[in-house]
């Protein structure tokens, strides 16, 4: 719903844009978002500018385009194939105390 690239208040989710890993498969993600420009972008696209994070999970997609997928992998969405579509990691979002 919220793209983790380098504007994710602008919701521009189709792109080439986003972050890669280091050949050793660390990330590290960290981005101060507008607030009010991110709730208006959401409530564009869904109705509501409640984000709800309390109810929202991350995905992680992609694997090395090199990496040979069995068969029964599918994910192609518009011009992107499994190996960007793939989810690979997923974890729940929780308020810091």
């Amino acid at each position: 719903m919220v793209p983790f690239d380098d504007a994710p208040q602008e919701m521009n989710i189709p792109h080439d844009g986003y972050p890669v890993a280091d050949k050793y498969g660390h990330y590290e993600y960290d981005k101060d978002v507008p607030l009010k420009d991110l709730q208006a972008k959401f409530k564009q696209a869904f109705g509501s500018d409640d984000l709800q994070l309390d109810k929202r999970v991350v995905y992680v997609h992609g694997v090395p385009a090199d990496l040979k997928l069995p068969s029964s992998v599918a994910g192609n969405v518009m011009s992107y194939d499994a190996h960007t579509t793939l989810p690979i990691a997923a974890g729940e979002i929780k308020l810091a105390h």
